[in-house]
């Protein structure tokens, strides 16, 4: 082969490899173009994806609703049965309860001093002893019109019997002609000293022949709407985690829950130690805990220190579920309307999960803490 026909050869061989490496590098690059924007894709579904994850929808079983306290699935005929609200003393010396964790709702929020007092909404209940029920408070009643409640108590402060007047709330006061009716003393705990005002319990056949003597409503109002929105489906808040919060009412009273990553259930403690209820010999647990901050000051001028808790109006907040926890924002426009919760960052209402809800209310600039 002579030297021009061995140039016109490789001639050939460069032109065909370059060629070769230009296709090479046009896929790399279209291959390259795809990974960015399928990236950028996942970014779009994640930014999207803020607020909640759902599973699967369960079906709904056959003559069951699904009840507005507590989003599960019961008799269909007892769908429309008007809840009760029971003031349950949480003073540390009225320790332990009774009955309470068969409530579906647990209201917890300051009165006097440093302690706090506790309602306890109870829809579809048989428990045998439940107290220690202790005196009403204004704000309480706010909250039990949440849920066109029954509000039962014994005894309670000028506000709130003032309120109970002003507002016509529907109430079972065991400090009255219903002592013995709606309530009775233990009469071990009233042997004790200094323990009468922790001796007071009920149950369902007191509250039930107290409420027909009174001849209150037994069903819920046909306009009855819950500020609760349950889902059918596991429902997982897109938010920081939170396995162990610390909720600090005063300097001596604290309530912190522990999430169980299992039993996807939160359990209560009070101020270090479980929170138990007697009669059914385990702690309080929930599947929803939700935070309210709000005002709340000292009455001027009375005489025992009692509070003004501020549960109409508006304000921040916290929903706590599934070991997540989002920012929210709360509203009650007046007695009678539910307290409502939004999502704080996409203004949608929350999505709770099927269970037991525990609702703590907080000064404003009170700080919890998430671990």
């Amino acid at each position: 082969m002579n030297r021009k026909e061995l140039f016109k050869k490789l001639s050939v061989c460069c032109f065909v490899t370059i060629f070769l490496l230009t296709i090479i590098a046009g896929c790399s690059s279209e291959d390259k173009k795809k990974e960015e924007n399928s990236a950028d894709e996942s970014v779009v579904v994640e930014e999207e994806s803020v607020g909640t994850i759902e599973a699967e929808e369960n079906p709904i079983p056959e003559g069951k609703v699904q009840s507005p306290f507590n989003g599960q699935w019961i008799p269909e005929e007892k769908g429309n049965k008007r809840p009760v609200a029971l003031q349950i003393n949480n003073s540390t010396a009225a320790y332990p309860q009774s009955g309470i964790t068969q409530a579906d709702i647990i209201y917890e929020t300051l009165a006097e001093g440093n302690i706090t007092r506790l309602m306890a909404v109870f829809h579809i209940y048989d428990s045998e002893k439940i107290g220690p029920v202790r005196s009403a408070r204004h704000y309480y009643l706010d909250m039990a019109a949440n849920h066109d409640a029954v509000y039962m108590h014994y005894g309670g402060s000028p506000q709130a019997y003032s309120y109970i007047r002003q507002m016509n709330a529907p109430n079972m006061d065991g400090l009255s002609w219903l002592d013995g009716i709606v309530c009775w003393r233990d009469p071990e705990r009233r042997s004790i000293p200094r323990m009468l005002e922790h001796s007071v319990y009920t149950n369902r056949a007191h509250l039930e022949d107290g409420w027909e003597r009174r001849g209150l409503r037994t069903e819920l109002e046909e306009s009855f709407t819950s500020g609760l929105n349950f889902s059918t489906k596991e429902t997982v808040p897109w938010g920081q985690r939170a396995d162990y919060i610390t909720i600090p009412y005063s300097a001596s009273y604290t309530s912190s829950f522990d999430y169980d990553f299992e039993t996807k259930i939160y359990t209560k403690y009070h101020s270090g130690e479980l929170h138990m209820d007697e009669e059914a010999g385990k702690p309080l647990e929930f599947t929803n805990l939700i935070i309210q901050f709000t005002s709340i000051n000292v009455i001027p001028g009375d005489d025992a220190g009692r509070r003004e808790v501020a549960i109409i109006g508006s304000g921040d907040g916290y929903f706590i579920s599934a070991g997540r926890a989002i920012a929210v924002e709360w509203h009650k426009a007046d007695y009678a309307s539910p307290t409502v919760y939004a999502e704080k960052k996409s203004g949608k209402p929350v999505t709770m999960n099927p269970g037991k809800t525990y609702i703590g209310i907080l000064p404003k600039g009170k700080e919890i803490s998430f671990h």
